[in-house]
């Protein structure tokens, strides 16, 4: 049985869009199940946003995307994390993760060690061990792992509740399914998209650099067609092959996404 469709937006407090419980109030009224906040420095930072969202919202999911586990003490965070499911009615979910290279810069900024590989995955497992206890008896807060590596991925599997993958996307379909093939039917899996059909916003273009062109011809997970019948038929093709069930947009491609939100959604 396959996990039902979610669709969410990566969105984060930025000026010149708007107050942000404006922001996520129309990310709830679009019919998209969750509010993903990615985690950039000096940038408000995701927990305090999530917030935020969540006291603007009644519905709507609000998690992080990811935080980077060396800026972060896991007692501390966890307590934030566990503070944020208990008062939202379980609408919050942790999100997690070993940081992108360029965290570097933000650990130097905060202080703190950036840490190797290894360093920063036993730190991820850390904090949801330091989750675990603070949720004790009472409800489990969810839990969602980046990873790509198969390191990260064994822990994942373990662990989380939803595996974002973190795969180059100028990989193949051949090996995303090598990936996801090998997670258990019990995670569900989400992809982030960050095109759909020619349009590539600048962001995007910058974050996916050489991958940038050519994602339709590699059918790339990063690309879903711009015919709204063509998306939602390539959406559940994903999921009848890759188990992917969990896709993110930016807001710049809120308008794209909607006919797959309005069609497929709780599928």
């Amino acid at each position: 049985m396959p996990h039902p469709f979610r669709f969410g937006v990566t969105a984060m407090p930025v000026p010149g869009q708007g107050p942000w419980p404006d922001v996520a109030r129309a990310v709830e009224a679009a019919g998209f199940h969750r509010l993903f906040l990615p985690e950039n420095h000096p940038l408000p930072d995701g927990m305090t946003s999530a917030g935020v969202a969540l006291g603007a919202t009644v519905t709507l999911e609000v998690g992080t995307f990811v935080l980077a586990s060396p800026l972060h003490d896991p007692r501390h965070v966890s307590w934030q994390a566990h503070s944020l499911a208990t008062t939202s009615g379980g609408r919050f979910r942790f999100g997690i993760g070993t940081g992108r290279p360029d965290v570097a810069a933000d650990a130097e900024a905060l202080g703190v060690p950036f840490g190797t590989g290894s360093e920063r995955l036993a730190r991820v497992a850390a904090t949801l061990d330091a989750l675990d206890a603070a949720d004790g008896s009472g409800p489990h807060t969810p839990v969602l792992v980046a990873a790509g590596g198969p390191k990260a991925l064994r822990l994942a599997a373990d662990r989380a509740d939803t595996i974002a993958l973190a795969i180059s996307p100028g990989a193949t379909p051949d090996e995303a399914e090598a990936i996801t093939s090998a997670l258990p039917d019990r995670v569900e899996i989400a992809s982030s998209i960050f095109a759909i059909g020619d349009d590539v916003p600048p962001f995007a273009r910058h974050f996916l650099g050489p991958h940038a062109d050519g994602l339709a011809e590699r059918d790339s997970l990063a690309w879903l067609p711009g015919d709204p019948d063509d998306l939602c038929a390539k959406l559940i093709e994903r999921r009848d092959r890759f188990g992917i069930s969990c896709f993110t947009v930016s807001s710049e491609l809120m308008d794209a996404m909607a006919p797959a939100v309005q069609r497929l959604r709780d599928r």
